[in-house]
């Protein structure tokens, strides 16, 4: 690593303060502004930076789909070895981001898809790190498809791995694991696992809110309905604000139609029908599509066909 001269550490200063603002399109614009300062200047070490820093706001910003670029250059850079060993962490990490975004866009092949997966095997197996997360995302992919056989083999694998450097959180990897046993139809299950982790303190903006998320469906299932109801009035607070977050508020309007709460189905559909003009991606598109679609027809075979559907703002 070289010393910065005046004007490159003021374009660091600029970027990490970007970095540290609220994710979305503010942070976003700071960081690709940071981005042609850094490539203005030509600095290698800022401009690897600055990708680092947009790969992330990207993905956490609701624009995934602009991540895979940036990602894509410091990983070449890297493989060259012109790469700051500092980042080596976060672009390890980031390789979780790309292998999950990858599926809800379907222009990308499946087995593009896959093959992330296994580089990402084997830089994390050259690095030390736990299969753990490969696992993980692979349970998660073949889910994505329908696969039941590989999904089974993944979760099995996934739980017998040791947590590591490169694992999600303590609330994200059981989010993941509830979704997964959701699927399966193990609801009492699901929220067996959710138990210890919602008892205990998250240090990711991503929870409690998602895991929350994830265990409306299960409760029901099980007959815990004051849970439920708790469940979508906390997570839903969360992540109203957040248009990044469609495909969870997907499944909080599902929730409402499922449940019979048609009105307040309704509501949801109107407060967040705008995403829909900017979705963060085809699958949270069309998740939320399928909700809002759901509670409409439930809404007319209730008798109110003619209620107008109002979007706010």
């Amino acid at each position: 690593m070289t010393t910065p001269t005046a004007g490159e550490q003021e374009v660091w200063d600029r970027l990490w303060a970007a970095e540290r603002l609220p994710r979305g399109r503010a942070q976003i614009a700071a960081l690709e502004a940071g981005l042609r300062e850094a490539d203005a200047l030509g600095s290698p070490e800022l401009r690897f930076g600055a990708r680092i820093f947009l790969t992330s706001a990207y993905q956490q910003g609701g624009e995934p789909a602009k991540a895979f670029v940036p990602f894509a250059w410091c990983l070449a850079v890297h493989d060259r070895g012109e790469a700051d060993p500092r980042w080596t962490h976060d672009l390890h990490w980031y390789f979780k981001f790309m292998a999950g975004s990858m599926a809800t866009f379907p222009e990308v092949p499946l087995e593009r898809t896959r093959a992330v997966l296994d580089d990402m095997e084997r830089r994390y197996r050259t690095a030390g790190y736990s299969m753990n997360p490969v696992h993980q995302y692979r349970a998660v992919l073949a889910r994505h498809v329908g696969d039941r056989e590989a999904a089974a083999e993944q979760y099995r694998l996934w739980s017998a791995a040791p947590r590591g450097q490169m694992s999600d959180c303590v609330g994200c990897e059981p989010s993941d694991k509830v979704a997964h046993l959701a699927w399966l139809g193990r609801y009492a299950d699901a929220a067996e696992v959710a138990e210890p982790v919602l008892g205990g303190q998250f240090s990711c903006v991503e929870q409690p809110q998602h895991i929350l998320t994830e265990l409306l469906l299960p409760y029901v299932h099980i007959g815990r309905y004051d849970d439920a109801v708790q469940a979508h009035r906390r997570a839903y607070r969360a992540m109203r604000h957040d248009p990044a977050q469609l495909q969870s508020i997907a499944t909080h309007v599902a929730f409402c139609a499922l449940t019979g709460n048609h009105a307040r189905g309704l509501d949801l559909v109107e407060r967040h029908l705008g995403w829909l003009d900017a979705p963060p991606t085809p699958y949270a598109e069309q998740e939320f599509a399928a909700a809002a679609a759901l509670t409409l027809r439930l809404v007319a075979e209730g008798g109110h066909g003619d209620a107008p559907v109002r979007r706010a703002g």
